[in-house]
């Protein structure tokens, strides 16, 4: 095997495509028709009778739940204390009131019940004597009438247990399916004192009869033989004969009925006389395996199809690897390289790709050394630049130091001295000219603690800058010069000279702002314009700082109203190591 996987690997293209038309072809054919003809047929029958049964559970359940339901309020009225003794009084010991007001009760208590069930109505078959029985009642009907109706066989066949029925109601609404029992004498259990019936709309038995496929037939009917109810009208109801309906199928089995083969299953209801039976023609429920039969040509075609697709796939295999090697071809002329995976192939197209990988790592060497250079020049820049700073904030110093000791404050002398060495000791860090944001907030405050000893406390100076961006990295002396145009170009243009400048500093949206904001005389819209051109020593040498450092274009924002104040912004990227920088400008 291994040897044949080896002859593929470095055969010639042309000998792959002709292998991949014969296992493409032959072999998909053959195996598809063997399957076709063996295995789905079988498969196909097996998942169609295991849905008959499963849609059959389904109704059997529902109409399991609706008679069980109506058998417990039957017994739930037959033990109740309230109907046997009424009707078993004597008329001679109780006047009419005492008797209404029984039946009333029985009523009430009936109706209650009633309210429980859907669509069905409790009758009681009592007596003739009493005053409240009628034979268009429909709560109270004479005893008699029910002595000649099939059903009272029925009844008492089962010695007056609960039977399930179809009750002839022809003269008031028509057929009902009923359950009926005997009511007797607690006293004596020999003696019927009546007959209760509670009645169930055919209608809503016929409801829970839902068929899963089209010709098929579900009913109910009785231990006897009586029909309850159907999903078809009885004259075109197919029906089993009661020596093949009493056997308890557990799932569908074959028949032959008049002739005519039929899948049948048939159930008795827990506890009643009621089956469910469930009958569907064959040829129905072999009509959709038929129809696959009938397409059994079709897949001739499908088959055919299934090898181009299979030579497609296959041979795309082979000539993807060309296409892949010619885009990545084309992303060098857009500066985008990156090697391809060789492999073990050893045919022309793994020549070509371990050539093109040996062009790549050339070209890869060659631009390391160009960006190596590039990032000396960068580096350069940017330490030109900062020397420009250091300077002329050395310079502002060393003025405030020579007018102070004019004045002999020596002691102001000495603080300033502190305070210039610690902004200086920041300034160096160590030879960093990127520094976290931590470090240049203090470098701000040794500044403004010049500031406020030079301006005698006309200045305050407060920060509010977020503890989570204080490990980030940014150019050093970054934010000194916003503080100095604050106070020369914003609280000394106020004839007091008092103010006030506020170093703030958040995250938001992935990005870092930090601002200063001052309550100086503000600026015109002019005067914005010429802080870009010069005017405001500083700001063009921070944004190329900052440029050169993030890699992109960080302009210095400023908002500013004359006679309120200035607000100068910068919003930043979010660096925490040096090189993260390099790479980007890269």
């Amino acid at each position: 095997m291994g040897k044949i996987r080896e002859w593929f690997r470095n055969a010639s293209l042309r000998s792959k495509i002709l292998l991949l038309m014969v296992l493409g072809g032959i072999l998909p054919l053959g195996m598809v028709m063997v399957i076709s003809f063996f295995e789905v047929r079988a498969q196909t029958e097996e998942r169609l009778i295991y849905a008959l049964n499963q849609g059959y559970s389904q109704v059997y359940q529902a109409v399991d739940d609706k008679l069980s339901r109506l058998h417990n309020i039957s017994t739930l009225f037959a033990v109740n204390d309230m109907a046997s003794p009424a009707l078993r009084f004597d008329e001679r010991e109780m006047d009419v009131a005492e008797q209404l007001m029984l039946f009333e009760n029985i009523n009430s208590y009936a109706y209650g019940l009633e309210m429980t069930l859907d669509s069905s109505n409790i009758v009681f078959y009592i007596e003739d004597d009493y005053l409240v029985v009628n034979t268009q009642s429909n709560r109270y009907r004479p005893l008699t009438d029910a002595y000649g109706a099939q059903w009272y066989q029925s009844l008492r066949e089962n010695n007056g247990r609960p039977v399930w029925a179809l009750l002839d109601d022809s003269g008031r609404n028509g057929s009902y399916a009923a359950i009926v029992r005997e009511l007797w004498n607690p006293d004596d259990y020999n003696q019927t004192v009546g007959i209760l019936a509670i009645l169930a709309g055919q209608e809503n038995l016929e409801n829970m009869l839902q068929n899963a496929y089209e010709g098929q037939v579900l009913y109910l009917e009785t231990a006897d033989g009586v029909l309850l109810a159907a999903n078809l009208g009885e004259e075109e109801l197919p029906r089993l004969s009661i020596q093949e309906r009493n056997v308890d199928d557990r799932e569908f089995r074959s028949i032959l009925l008049d002739g005519v083969s039929y899948y049948a299953r048939s159930c008795r209801i827990d506890g009643s006389n009621v089956y469910l039976v469930s009958i569907i023609p064959r040829a129905d429920v072999q009509k959709s395996m038929n129809m696959l039969n009938g397409n059994m040509g079709l897949m001739f075609v499908g088959v055919s199809l299934l090898m181009l697709v299979v030579m497609a796939t296959m041979v795309k295999s082979i000539t993807g690897r060309l296409k892949l090697l010619k885009e990545q071809m084309l992303l060098i002329q857009e500066g985008n390289i990156c090697k391809m995976e060789e492999g073990s192939s050893k045919d022309e197209i793994g020549q070509l790709i371990g050539n093109y990988n040996v062009m790549v790592d050339r070209v890869e060497e060659l631009l390391r050394e160009q960006y190596i250079l590039g990032q000396e020049k960068v580096q350069a820049e940017l330490r030109a630049l900062q020397s420009q700073i250091n300077p002329h904030f050395l310079y502002n110093t060393l003025d405030m130091i020579n007018w102070m000791s004019q004045k002999r404050e020596s002691e102001n002398i000495r603080s300033v001295v502190q305070a210039m060495s610690r902004f200086y000791r920041l300034t160096l860090s160590k030879g960093k000219d990127i520094v976290p944001i931590r470090d240049e907030v203090e470098m701000c405050e040794a500044y403004m603690e010049i500031q406020k000893r030079r301006y005698r406390g006309r200045i305050c100076y407060e920060v509010e800058v977020d503890q989570d961006i204080l490990d980030c990295l940014i150019p050093k002396i970054t934010l000194q010069p916003f503080l100095e145009n604050a106070i020369i170009h914003g609280i000394n243009e106020k004839p007091e000279g008092r103010g006030m400048v506020i170093l703030n500093g958040w995250m938001e949206d992935g990005r870092i702002t930090l601002s200063v904001t001052d309550d100086g005389e503000g600026m015109t819209q002019e005067d914005k314009e010429k802080s870009h051109q010069g005017s405001h020593y500083g700001l063009s040498n921070i944004e190329h700082r900052l440029k050169l450092f993030y890699g992109e274009c960080i302009p210095v924002q400023i908002e500013s109203s004359p006679g309120i104040g200035t607000c100068v912004i910068i919003n930043i990227p979010i660096r925490t190591e040096v090189k993260e920088a390099v790479e980007h400008e890269s």
